[in-house]
């Protein structure tokens, strides 16, 4: 799977190509699903890591990862991507 870069904090863009090329990459383990869109109309992702081999996600214990809430706190989204990998 693509590393983590953190020379550098992720615009949409590459956040977005980062996301779809895991879940390409790793189909039975790691979804991404836009949940709606945000103020200036760029999707909102919502990335589930499991095994859906071993059932659904929502019949699986599970917590919740919120980052980017602002859009000038950029840390979050390096801190969830590193958790992800």
């Amino acid at each position: 799977m693509r590393a983590v870069a953190f020379d550098h904090f992720y615009a949409y863009d590459e956040l977005t190509e980062t996301l779809h090329a895991w879940a390409q990459e790793a189909p039975a383990l790691c979804t991404v699903e836009s949940i709606g869109t945000s103020y200036e109309g760029r999707d909102i992702w919502l990335v589930t890591i499991t095994n859906s081999d071993t059932g659904a996600a929502r019949d699986k214990p599970g917590f919740l990862i919120e980052a980017n809430i602002h859009s000038m706190e950029w840390t979050g989204s390096s801190a969830a991507l590193h958790l992800i990998h």
